[in-house]
């Protein structure tokens, strides 16, 4: 047992001096005690590379500059929540998503860190697949998406006659569409429609006809997350 015991001391002690040294005053915080208590050993390599892409960005700071944000409460508290994000993170390019829009939002001091901490939880309302179909809607929006486009796995569109699997394939792309529309990633455009009169009705999608695009929410999303925009 004290064979296990000092085995266990020593990975967490490991765990801790691969900390970044610019994020060492959160080792005595609720971020460490989620490292080396709460989590199995795939999250804790998590949570480590989330600190040091966090790192690789502050060191491009003024030592005062990043000294005053880990000495800012709100801002610990922005860094612990994409900590806790980060964990449940599938991907590296993923965690490095979170650990950009951690950092922007800990170099703007005029944001409201509690409105701040929104980006981060609409973040964590999607996964890899729907931000890449959210980026290719956003690299669409006045500019040619195509590129975006081809990275996306799209299965073809359900008609009379398609395989089970081939339905299922596409409900599945669709429910991707349909979350970041319900979270205000996408919206739905309608055109010009007359005062007093609806658009018209479309059959396949048992609704009004519409145009899909990304909205103002959806191309901060990525702004904040480091893609690049035209507009």
């Amino acid at each position: 047992m004290s064979d296990q015991l000092d085995k266990d001391w020593r990975d967490r002690a490991a765990l801790i001096i691969k900390f970044p040294a610019s994020l060492v005053p959160l080792v005595g915080g609720p971020l460490a005690e989620l490292i080396t208590e709460t989590i199995p050993r795939l999250r804790q390599e998590r949570i480590v590379e989330y600190l040091r892409e966090l790192n690789t960005r502050l060191e491009n700071l003024q030592k005062e500059v990043v000294k005053m944000a880990l000495e800012d409460a709100e801002k610990v508290d922005l860094i612990e929540s994409g900590g806790h994000l980060a964990a449940r993170a599938t991907s590296p390019v993923r965690i490095g998503r979170i650990a950009e829009i951690v950092f922007r939002g800990l170099t703007n001091n005029e944001v409201n860190f509690v409105r701040r901490k929104r980006l981060l939880g609409l973040f964590e309302e999607i996964d890899d697949d729907e931000f890449l179909i959210l980026n290719a809607y956003g690299q669409s929006y006045g500019g040619d998406g195509s590129q975006a486009w081809e990275n996306i796995d799209r299965p073809p569109p359900a008609v009379l006659g398609s395989s089970a699997d081939e339905l299922d394939d596409a409900k599945l792309y669709d429910l991707g569409t349909e979350n970041l529309l319900r979270l205000g990633l996408l919206e739905k455009n309608y055109g010009h429609v007359k005062r007093g009169e609806y658009p018209p009705f479309d059959p396949q999608s048992d609704g009004f006809k519409s145009r899909i695009g990304i909205s103002y929410v959806g191309r901060m999303l990525l702004k904040e997350a480091g893609i690049n925009l035209q507009f």
